[in-house]
């Protein structure tokens, strides 16, 4: 579930950034499959997880929001 949602995310990304951060996101989507296979949801590793993942998620959201305003002020 969590998988797929990042898939979804990370194939959104112009192609650009996409290539640039590859090997992080190869890393967050292979741990993010490795959560959704884990059979206790409700322990702490779960949720460390969880959240880990989320915040890495933030900063691949934010270096993609940063090249998208760098290439708007380029294109302008």
């Amino acid at each position: 579930m969590l998988k797929k949602q990042l898939e979804e995310l990370f194939n959104a990304m112009p192609q650009i950034v996409q290539e640039k951060l590859k090997p992080v996101m190869e890393n967050l989507l292979e741990r993010a499959d490795d959560l959704d296979h884990y059979d206790r949801k409700e322990d702490d590793y779960y949720a460390e997880e969880h959240e880990f993942l989320l915040k890495e998620v933030n900063k691949v959201k934010y270096l993609n929001d940063q090249w998208q305003i760098m290439n708007a002020k380029k294109n302008n």
